[in-house]
């Protein structure tokens, strides 16, 4: 036993003794200390619960020393030995700002004498091992040798209304307002969801005038009251069930308070709070875990250049997000304009022409604007460019013997050369200068590969809407079987890399499928779970190997272009639940059957416009396709390698955080990605031996001398987490195509509108129906399902529409649950428009505003054909 016991009281606890009470128990004694109206509480601490073998029954002198205390706080409270109190359980990785715990242990209301509380307090500590909080735990994080038990007991307030309160708006991350949720009785009814709260709002962007904005009165059915053995919920008074629980004046007592606590402890604060006879009692607090960032105001979209235009276009349409800095500088705005650069070189080498990109872009290729990924629309044309340009189509044949667009031959091995360089460099010998080069090496070989591609992807975004136009015009309108089927009728059942990736999974469904045990095994089990479960499984070996396979083929592919987001194969979630869902419901048709139809159908449409055609319309057509046919494939293929060299990247980015956090320049490896090359090699210069050298060679003591150096340590990790605050704070909002608004690419003195992200009169925001770019043909009307990033991916429901910003590789897993798609960006060779093609449904892209005018459920109709979206504003989908 601890010389000064196991018990202690609440104004003797501070935030230092969160080992020996947990977190509920040092967030109430602080707040004890700032004078705040806490109940009195004594607290059992974590060596009670070490001495009672973790959580065993209670050894004599704990026993003791609980009943002792008890009858103390009875004494406090002038209430003799049968004090109604509340048994809250305070574990010791619970109410931090990273993990609240909230609803994973347990609490115990209005017990009363010394043996139910002795009761209450082995339950309590049974509940740190149950099987809710074991797995609460495990996704957190935390280790279980490193979780204890402390159990608070405090005086129960027999509330007339008690509640929560957040002094930030938990929905919005406004930090202007308060929300308070309160009902009639104790709080449980409101806490355990058994009760729908009145909800008062109270502005206090004012702090010295704080005003109640909104009130919703619910109606309040049940509500939870003491008994002789605990607690019970019984119906409410009829006259209380839609009665304010709160006064305004009482919201705005809980108001200031709710402030002070959050003023005292730096963060916004989530408050249990309860009223009895008038007087309010603070129950306990803890940080707001995911609380979004605060609202951004008054954002403008302007160019960074005055005068210039910029557009969501490209390969920006791989960076839905906003960017993360040291992308943004290795990659948007060092490696693009570098390839860029290269690139001209090459064309003049072939062409014998002069291409000076710097000075046709001298404001740079890419930027960001607001954080977002933004190509430049304005190029600078003297009469040397364009009588380069003029070179290139005189001697296109040259060019397209270039080996810097020999996509086969040269771009794509070249990449791989270097990604398979730095994927098995040493890290252990590598210095920290090495592993930045390393990453700047892959970021510049990323872009080098997106503009070798150049000359594949620019074919195929001439030639898609060429053959479109043909498909108008007289002699091969007439000769089509049905009006208005464009170039995406004739564009399908191509192979392609999403349609292996669908088919090798659905190859392991069908091996799952065949035995009863694994079936039951992957539909019980959670996506997350489901590689472990597999290696536990003595059936589950080779469906193992195959998912393994499968990530090692197509694991590289990427959610965004920003390599501070890991690509699919980190975290496996997304692949597991597509398997679940292919065992779950076996498709009609499988991936290689449909590819075989789409193909056959494919056929027979040119054989039949072949056959109506003429003979001269016929050779004409047949030319035309055999271009459209050639280079159309190759946009899927390209952008399969695009960000390959990403998992080696991140590789070298995690050992250089680690570096960096163990001279304690950052606090998390990964806010490596918020700050700037230079910074980087600073920190390294200036870590000496800790930071810059290879791992066996380095003196831990120079981790003073980088501190002294610095001068201020955490400087660097300060200035990481406010650059990660505010790209989250941007994510929220909704970049437009084109910077400034009615902007237009031009190339010299002409405008090419055709180029647009976004066709004209999309954004019509009192319109019923939007349009886009027609990319995939078919019509279908379904429910819309909104995704806006990879963390909705689990609210995708089969037969929906999706509906989101854009679409990059690793999305394709969705489209075999979707029966048509909506983007906000991207055109007929977008990602989402191939695959589309491939999955055969109609899809409409580029329409600018879909994302911000549809919500989950609303029933649209896609017509890929005619490019269009209509939105039934009166008819919503019941589940989609």
């Amino acid at each position: 036993m601890p010389a000064d016991g196991f018990v202690r009281w609440l104004e003797e606890v501070d935030a230092s003794m969160l080992a020996d009470v947990g977190g509920k128990a040092a967030g109430l004694g602080e707040l004890v200390r700032a004078g705040m109206p806490v109940p009195d509480a004594f607290v059992l601490t974590t060596e009670a619960y070490a001495a009672a073998g973790s959580g065993g029954d209670l050894p004599e002198e704990v026993r003791g020393q609980v009943a002792q205390a008890y009858l103390e706080l009875g004494a406090r409270a002038g209430a003799g030995e049968d004090l109604p109190v509340a048994v809250r359980s305070s574990a010791t990785g619970e109410d931090l700002p990273e993990a609240s715990f909230a609803g994973q242990q347990d609490t115990f209301l209005h017990v009363a004498g010394t043996d139910p509380v002795l009761l209450a307090v082995r339950d309590c500590w049974a509940g740190l091992r149950s099987e809710r909080a074991l797995a609460y735990r495990a996704r957190q994080g935390l280790r279980e040798e490193d979780v204890a038990m402390a159990v608070v007991v405090q005086r129960l307030v027999p509330a007339d209304v008690a509640g929560v309160l957040f002094t930030a708006d938990p929905a919005t991350g406004e930090r202007g307002r308060t929300v308070i949720n309160a009902a009639w009785g104790l709080g449980e009814a409101v806490v355990g969801g058994l009760v729908t709260p009145d909800t008062v709002v109270v502005s206090t962007a004012d702090p010295a005038a704080p005003e109640v904005v909104e009130e919703h009165i619910a109606a309040k059915e049940v509500r939870t009251v003491p008994t002789r053995a605990g607690t019970r919920e019984e119906p409410t008074p009829a006259e209380l069930v839609d009665a304010p629980a709160l006064d305004r004046k009482t919201a705005l007592e809980l108001t200031g308070l709710g402030g002070r606590i959050a003023e005292h402890t730096g963060t916004p604060m989530d408050v249990e709070w309860a009223v009895s006879e008038g007087t309010v009692a603070v129950l306990q607090a803890r940080p707001i875990t995911s609380l979004p960032p605060a609202p951004l105001r008054d954002v403008r979209w302007e160019p960074p250049v005055p005068g210039t235009v910029w557009m969501r276009r490209q390969v920006v349409e791989h960076m839905p997000g906003p960017l993360s800095p040291l992308f943004e500088e290795l990659y948007l705005r060092r490696g693009l304009q570098q390839a860029m650069r290269e690139l001209g070189q090459e064309m003049a080498s072939a062409t014998g022409a002069t291409f000076d990109v710097d000075e046709m872009v001298p404001q740079g290729f890419g930027r960001s604007i607001n954080g977002f990924g933004y190509t430049t629309a304005s190029f600078r044309m003297g009469w040397a460019t364009l009588r380069g340009i003029a070179g290139v189509y005189a001697r296109l044949p040259r060019i397209f013997g270039s080996p810097a667009f020999d996509w086969h031959g040269a771009v794509l091995p070249r990449y791989q050369q270097v990604r398979a360089r730095w994927t098995h460099v040493d890290l252990a010998t590598a210095t920290g200068e090495d592993l930045l080069d390393g990453l700047a090496e892959l970021a510049l070989e990323d872009a080098r590969y997106w503009f070798g591609s150049a000359l594949n992807l620019g074919m195929s975004r001439l030639l898609d809407p060429t053959f479109g136009l043909a498909s108008r015009l007289p002699p091969l309108r007439s000769a089509l079987p049905e009006p208005g089927l464009g170039s995406s009728s004739f564009l399908r059942g191509f192979t392609s890399p999403a349609l292996d990736a669908q088919a090798d999974l659905e190859g392991l469904a069908d091996q799952v499928r065949a035995s009863a045990g694994l079936r039951d095994l992957v539909l019980g089990t959670e996506p997350a779970q489901l590689l472990p479960a597999l290696e536990q499984h003595p059936a589950g070996g080779a469906v193992l190997a195959g998912l393994r396979r499968h990530l090692a083929t197509y694991g590289h592919q990427i959610y965004s272009l920003d390599f501070a987001e890991p690509p699919m194969g980190e975290d496996p979630t997304l692949v597991a639940a597509t398997l679940r869902a292919l065992v779950g419901s076996e498709p009609a048709e499988g991936a290689r059957a449909r590819q075989r139809r789409m193909a056959a159908e494919r056929e027979e449409l040119l054989a039949h416009t072949r056959r109506r055609l003429g003979p001269l319309a016929r050779a004409a057509f047949d030319l035309l396709w055999r271009w459209t046919a050639h280079y159309a494939p190759y946009r899927e293929h390209v952008m399969f390698h695009l960000g390959s060299g990403w998992p080696a990247a991140r590789r070298l980015a995690a050992e250089l955080g680690r570096r960096l956090v163990e001279v304690a320049a950052l606090h998390d490896a990964g806010d490596v990605y918020f700050l700037t090359d230079a910074e980087i090699r600073s920190a390294l210069r200036l870590g000496g031996a800790v930071a810059g050298e290879p791992t066996g060679t380095r003196d831990t003591g120079a981790v003073a001398g980088l501190e002294g150096a610095i001068g201020e340590p955490a400087h660097l990790a300060g200035l990481a987490q406010e650059r990660r605050d505010l790209r989250a704070a941007r994510s929220r909002l909704t970049p437009p195509p084109i910077v400034p608004e009615r902007g237009a690419l031009k190339v010299g003195p002409f405008e090419l509108t055709a180029f647009h992200p976004t066709p004209g009169g999309s954004s019509d925001a009192d319109a019923s129906t939007l349009t886009g770019f027609a990319v995939s043909s078919g019509r279908v009307t379904a429910p819309a399902c909104v995704i806006g990033s990879t963390a909705d991916f689990h609210l995708m429901r089969p037969g929906s529409l999706l509906v989101a910003r854009t679409t990059t590789p690793a999305w394709t897993p969705l489209f075999g649950q979707a029966a048509g798609l909506v983007t906000d960006v991207g055109g007929a060779l977008a990602h989402g428009s191939i695959v589309a093609r491939e999955y055969g449904i109609p899809a409409v892209m580029g329409t600018g505003s879909a994302t911000e005018r549809i919500t989950t459920g609303t029933m649209l109709t896609v017509d890929g054909d005619a490019g269009t979206v209509r939105i039934h504003e009166e008819e919503t989908g019941a589940d989609p």
